[in-house]
């Protein structure tokens, strides 16, 4: 179930994907109870309350599988996110950090410059959608947030210029005309092509 959900998410499946992952969680959550002694259960539950955006939770079940069955990358980079979804950026660049120290590859950060991307995007949006609904202080809140993530994303991948292109954008909304001059030399290139 729990990768019959991923696929129906690049699908673009979103509302199966989600039933999908819900029943998932469930399904894990009962192989626990029968077997506690699983290697990969709660690594497998840590994934899909991720995914179903339940970051505490998901955090607690990432910390015992590391500490039962051993340290992974994979893990650790999940809850760094998990951490980062909460506001605890610099707990969560900790766990990052571990997790590209222990899986060298290009993939793990591929991954998680498009997880930290989304991240940032998203929260932006929830900014947006906050002032617009007149909580103006909690709006901008959530920008400099995101802003701060996706500087948190180009700061491990600086050829990202995608990623500077977008903290411009974003810094320029919300009058931080000091960030927006810092990134856009980074993102020059492509503020060039734009014009």
């Amino acid at each position: 179930m729990s990768l019959d959900s991923e696929d129906e998410q690049r699908k673009g499946n979103f509302a199966i994907a989600d039933s999908l992952n819900k029943e998932s969680i469930k399904k894990f959550q009962e192989l626990f109870a029968i077997d506690s002694s699983h290697p990969g259960v709660r690594s497998a539950l840590g994934h899909s309350l991720y995914i179903d955006k339940q970051f505490q939770e998901a955090i607690k079940w990432f910390e015992q599988t590391n500490k039962v069955n051993g340290e992974m990358a994979a893990n650790y980079q999940e809850m760094g996110l998990c951490k980062i979804n909460i506001g605890q950026m610099l707990a969560g660049k900790a766990d990052i950090d571990k997790a590209f120290a222990m899986d060298t590859t290009k993939e793990i950060r591929e991954l998680t410059m498009g997880d930290l991307s989304d991240i940032g995007e998203l929260a932006f949006q929830y900014g947006i959608d906050y002032t617009n609904q007149g909580e103006a202080e909690k709006g901008t809140e959530y920008k400099k947030f995101s802003i701060g993530v996706l500087m948190l994303a180009f700061d491990y991948d600086k050829t990202r210029k995608d990623i500077a292109l977008k903290i411009v954008d974003d810094a320029e909304k919300i009058g931080d005309k000091e960030t927006a001059a810092r990134y856009k030399i980074f993102a020059e290139p492509l503020t060039k092509n734009a014009k």
